[in-house]
């Protein structure tokens, strides 16, 4: 995707962590508990290769030291 093209969240510390919680919970759930077969669901092999892209991407960016650093300084 083109840099263009880029949405971006504004996000409270409270939602973020509520998403990725989310995001996280959705992950285990659908690859370790989820016996998914790629072999038998090639049909939707796309689908999960963009759940974990956009889980990749989320996590990236709540990890991120910026994101802790804007964190700690926005109310100062």
């Amino acid at each position: 995707m083109s840099k263009d093209k880029t949405v971006k969240l504004e996000l409270t510390p409270i939602d973020a962590n509520a998403l990725m919680v989310m995001i996280e919970s959705e992950m285990e759930a659908t690859f370790t508990y989820g016996s998914i077969d790629p072999i038998n669901e090639w049909e939707q092999i796309d689908l999960y290769a963009y759940k974990l892209l956009a889980y990749q991407k989320y996590k990236t960016w709540y990890e991120s030291p910026y994101r802790t650093w804007y964190k700690e300084n926005q109310d100062a």
